[in-house]
């Protein structure tokens, strides 16, 4: 499993993904026009983060660094990694940093959302592929 770990940290992209979860709650009571979007997003980063959870338990098992294949850690290894770029973008758009604290400083305290339901469709498709290819990479293991 050491070709999983040096390709892509499991817990830091869990973490990645609990930190946009977090940043959606806060979108979600200061934005009241995108509070259909920011729920969709928030729920499709909580189902990916079951599911890099169970990948993570998964790589701690015994069994799976016995049985799993070079080529299902590569596939896995590189889901976990486009994962981890795909949230890290994620992250950095959604995270209001300095803006918002300059705005506090002029009175304004309020967030704007930074998509349009189009780019959240986007978002969630894609998302949404890199769970799937990891569910199946899990699923490959199980074989």
């Amino acid at each position: 499993m050491a070709g999983l770990g040096e390709a892509a940290s499991i817990i830091a992209v869990i973490q990645i993904a609990d930190r946009i979860v977090c940043l959606c709650g806060t979108y979600a009571s200061a934005v009241k026009d995108a509070k259909k979007d920011i729920e969709r997003l928030a729920d499709e980063v909580e189902a990916l983060q079951k599911v890099l959870k169970s990948a993570d338990e998964m790589a701690d098992s015994s069994q799976m660094k016995l049985c799993t294949s070079d080529s299902v850690l590569e596939v896995l290894a590189g889901s976990i990694e486009q994962c981890r770029s795909t949230l890290g973008e994620l992250e950095s758009q959604l995270d209001p940093g300095k803006e918002r604290k300059i705005l506090s400083r002029f009175g304004r305290r309020a967030l704007k959302w930074p998509f349009q339901s189009k780019d959240v469709k986007k978002i969630v498709e894609a998302l949404s592929r890199h769970k799937g290819t990891i569910i199946l990479a899990l699923n490959m293991d199980q074989k």
